[in-house]
């Protein structure tokens, strides 16, 4: 059965023709049943606002080695799960856990982050030639001056956002201060052995209720 879905993305995507690059999704597919093939099977897509619009929720914590340092992909593999099992159980302590934490993405440019019942609203960026969005929170409010520029991984169903790690631990110790939370001085501790260490969220979109 599998092959037959290979066997439909393939033709489509050859149909599409050279003017594919940069098109949403919905451009390239009209029928449900053909989305549901190409969601299995795709793996990423085109960082634009057709592709990230809508409403995401944290399902995780993302981490990405990429220092000196980093030894050996066993030695990576456990810095990076020790890694991921602190900050989730810290966000969730702050509220920043599934459910209760997510982004969503307008088409015009605009963008909310949810933490509990705070909300942060900002205008974003995106640059498809390297894959990153740019997160401004504005001058005002109480994330003012908060700007984040995060690496973007999208699919159908899933993105994942890094950051780097010291611009997002100034992202989560002010949510947490909103929140009337306490610091996070272990976790910086922690990332300060790490060169080259990119932290962030994976998301899920939610289903249209």
């Amino acid at each position: 059965m599998k092959k037959i879905y290979f066997v439909i993305l393939a033709a489509v995507f050859f149909s599409a023709g050279p003017d594919m690059s940069g098109q949403s999704l919905k451009d390239l597919f009209n029928k449900e049943t053909i989305k549901d093939v190409v969601g299995s099977v795709v793996e990423d897509l085109d960082v634009i606002p057709e592709n990230i619009a809508g409403d995401w929720t944290y399902s995780g914590v993302a981490v990405s080695l990429t220092g000196d340092d980093i030894l050996g992909n066993a030695a990576s593999a456990l810095a990076t799960s020790q890694i991921e099992e602190t900050l989730d159980g810290y966000l969730q302590k702050i509220g920043l856990k599934q459910d209760t934490f997510g982004y969503t993405f307008n088409a015009d440019s605009t963008f909310a982050t949810t933490s509990g019942k705070l909300k942060f609203s900002g205008t974003y960026t995106f640059s498809p030639e390297d894959d990153t969005i740019v997160l401004d929170y504005g001058k005002e409010g109480r994330l003012g001056g908060v700007s984040l520029k995060a690496g973007a991984t999208v699919s159908l169903n899933t993105m994942e956002l890094l950051f780097n790690a010291d611009k997002l631990l100034d992202f989560i110790e002010k949510v947490s201060s909103v929140a009337g939370g306490s610091g996070i001085g272990s976790l910086t501790a922690l990332l300060n052995q790490y060169d080259g260490i990119k932290i962030g969220f994976s998301l899920s979109r939610k289903s249209a209720e």
